[in-house]
């Protein structure tokens, strides 16, 4: 009976990829989709359901759903991230309102901000817009008038604004030259928005020639401050020898307005502080960008960000611009959330059950010919940016289960459950995979940066979630190695090797990684780590001990250099890496950092100097620095998410899951020999052509992943 269902749902990618335009899937993708549907139907038989005759007892009642494609999904989006009956659980659970009434929102400031049921404060209420449940969703209680006074808070300015404006007038009427503004404005659109989609372009260029509701003189600084980190001008320094001193000038103006800003926050207020998240990491402060980040997180629940206001499209209160922008912004809020977490090695602060809102919607002709989009892009490439924050929402919830199952202080899994996670998330990364439109694969030049950025943290996710499988390599003595490490360790490496792979056809269209998103800092560190602890030697290489993963090493040492000019971090973790590098893998020292220190060595050393301060090194700031004193906690400080696992769990021990995920691994990849040699690690990153194109989901990658479910139901 599973056969059959199997057999069925392996027909759908065919029929998909015949719609889209895709390849037909993988043969270890349908395999991958054939266990898992078998598992599950297992599940249900285990509970005496008949799976065929309650799938016929449905079609014969008509309420069978019917899957749309996936071409067609992509091309709607109004109902992605939020299903009908998703909608229709937060309608019954989410009674709240988006109010200004003075008896519910006592800040009076002008901004609806969200109450819900628990509050008590919705029975007071007399002229809010209250959200209420309906067969349609969530819709305005006509029966709620608004008064004259909530209309008076509505207005752009009130009079206690206005009060407050006094102090930093100074600072508002601060002019810069049009070309430096203009200049920044359009990095900051080009290379960071794209990425981190907080500010809506048109809305944002719009308010800023009226000044509208959707500008600040504190967003504008805030931007200014990031788009100086991306651009070469000394003018933007407050140093103009120092490029670390990029921005400051910026910033600190942003920091005082801020001020202002947060005692009657608004949408402005929310997008500033994300914002700042980046101008401060890019200085290396990253406690202050945590703060900032969890602060507009904070300000988001408060203004409802994470309930969806469709239903309020088209009020007096809420165009649909602004609807859009809502979930724009949250989403970006959502998406940073993750990247933050893995960055810093910390738990998730917003995460996907606290919020209900469609994703973001791609531009149609009609909307092009209102001007709903960019007068300066074109709709394919508005769209384009569009599906890359779609991508990396969907990669985000995947990363999200994988930090919570793996990573938190206390995971939700442990021991065999582990396996039957590491089955699903396996698949569900496959899926994402398989399903990124064109616009979004690198297997030809792709002319949107952020497309290679997300590729790279698509392979860091599949490092994240095998990278607890694995053991300390220099620790563990080889023969001691179970094929259950020895399995995932391959997997890792081969997802650093693909990461290396995607920064040499970033840097092929692009040049270099000089404004490339801070995201791939952690991508390339985390790739980094992975070839210098576990990849081996080449057997060619076997009497100089050279392996054959330094031209890996040195590709992503590179990568660091160039994003240390406009963030620092990436600076200091290079340098700590070649520390690192010195301190326990010397053997694995790429030889242009070899020449690179032989050249910086002091020609006429003190005799007297210890033997330790010969090895000279470079700083964050390029400056030589000659101490080499043993830091025995640099690796978790290069790598600290590693240390959030589960110190308690263990591969070594004598238990079903370790037998379940060996005997799992090695069930689909045939003999150890074979299998070795399918993941031979090359001896220099080549072209990677077609076989490194769209093979990113080849067989190849994911042989040994196919999991024997009925071992994995066998130890419980």
């Amino acid at each position: 009976m599973p056969q059959a269902s199997s057999e069925r749902a392996a027909s759908q990618p065919k029929r998909r990829s015949e719609e889209d335009g895709r390849k037909p899937a993988s043969k270890t993708y349908v395999q991958l989709l054939r266990n898992r549907i078998d598992l599950l139907e297992a599940v249900l038989q285990s509970h005496t359901i008949d799976v065929e005759a309650a799938v016929a007892q449905l079609s014969a009642t008509g309420s069978a759903p019917q899957l749309p494609s996936i071409a067609s999904a992509l091309a709607t989006g109004s109902d992605a991230g939020l299903s009908v009956s998703a909608f229709d659980d937060l309608c019954a659970t989410f009674e709240g309102a988006l109010s200004l009434d003075e008896s519910v929102n006592y800040d009076q400031d002008g901004e609806m901000r969200y109450f819900g049921p628990a509050s008590g404060r919705l029975e007071f209420q007399s002229g809010a817009y209250r959200l209420v449940s309906s067969p349609a969703g969530l819709v305005i209680d006509k029966s709620l008038e608004s008064t004259p006074e909530s209309d008076d808070h509505g207005s752009p300015l009130t009079s206690k604004s206005t009060e407050t404006n006094r102090y930093i007038l100074p600072l508002e009427a601060d002019v810069y030259p049009d070309d430096l503004t203009t200049e920044l404005i359009d990095l900051f659109f080009e290379y960071q928005n794209p990425w981190c989609q907080v500010v809506d372009e048109k809305l944002f260029r719009e308010s800023m020639r009226t000044q509208g509701r959707f500008f600040s003189p504190c967003l504008l600084n805030c931007i200014l401050a990031l788009g100086s980190r991306y651009s070469d001008r000394t003018d933007t320094r407050s140093i103009p020898d120092d490029q670390n001193s990029a921005g400051k000038v910026f910033l600190q103006k942003a920091e005082v307005l801020l001020h202002y800003d947060m005692k009657r926050p608004n949408i402005t207020t929310i997008q500033s502080m994300s914002i700042l998240v980046g101008v401060y990491v890019s200085y290396g402060c990253d406690a202050a960008g945590w703060l900032h980040q969890g602060m507009a997180n904070r300000l988001a629940l408060d203004m409802g960000l994470n309930l969806d206001a469709s239903s309020l499209s088209g009020t007096c209160h809420m165009s649909n611009e602004e609807v859009e922008l809502r979930r724009q912004i949250y989403w970006a809020l959502y998406c940073d959330d993750k990247l933050a977490a893995i960055y810093t090695g910390r738990v998730c602060s917003l995460l996907d059950v606290q919020g209900a809102v469609h994703l973001p919607s791609t531009y149609t002709p009609e909307q092009m010919s209102a001007g709903a989009a960019n007068d300066s892009c074109d709709v394919d490439r508005c769209n384009k940016k569009v599906l890359v924050h779609r991508g990396l929402i969907g990669l985000c919830r995947i990363l999200e289960n994988i930090l919570l199952a793996l990573y938190a202080p206390k995971p939700l899994y442990k021991g065999p459950q582990r396996i039957s996670f590491l089955q699903s998330c396996t698949l569900e990364l496959k899926t994402w995979f398989y399903e990124l439109p064109a616009d979004l694969r690198i297997d030809k030049h792709n002319d949107l940066p952020q497309v290679y950025t997300l590729h790279m943290v698509y392979h860091t996710c599949c490092i994240l979630l095998f990278k607890p499988f694995l053991l300390k390599s220099k620790d563990t003595p080889p023969a001691l190695k179970t094929d259950t490490a020895k399995r995932a360790e391959v997997l890792c490496i081969e997802s650093a090797k693909r990461i290396c792979h995607a920064g040499k056809k970033y840097r092929q269209v692009f040049g270099s990684f000089r404004r490339s998103p801070i995201t791939a800092t952690h991508c390339t560190l985390t790739a980094a780590l992975v070839l210098i602890q576990y990849a081996s030697p080449d057997p060619e290489f076997a009497n100089t001990g050279r392996p054959c993963c330094t031209v890996y090493i040195e590709a992503c040492l590179e990568v660091l250099a160039e994003l240390g000019i406009s963030w620092r971090p990436a600076a200091k973790m290079r340098s700590d890496l070649i520390k690192y590098l010195h301190q326990k893998y010397p053997e694995r020292m790429p030889n242009s950092i070899l020449q690179e220190q032989d050249a910086r060595k002091d020609p006429d050393p003190d005799p007297t100097a210890p033997a330790s301060a010969a090895v000279v090194e470079g700083d964050t700031n390029g400056a030589v620095s000659s101490s080499m004193q043993p830091q025995p906690t640099l690796e978790q400080s290069l790598c600290p998410l590693i240390n959030m696992i589960d110190p308690d769990f263990t591969w070594e021990e004598s238990s079903g899951a370790d037998q379940t995920l060996q005997g799992a691994l090695l069930s689909h990849g045939g003999s150890e020999s074979a299998f070795n040699t399918q993941f031979a690690l090359a001896d220099s990153i080549g072209e990677p052509g077609e076989q490194n194109g769209l093979s990113f989901m080849d067989d190849s990658f994911w042989a040994g992943m196919n999991f024997d479910m009925n071992l994995e139901m066998q130890n419980p």
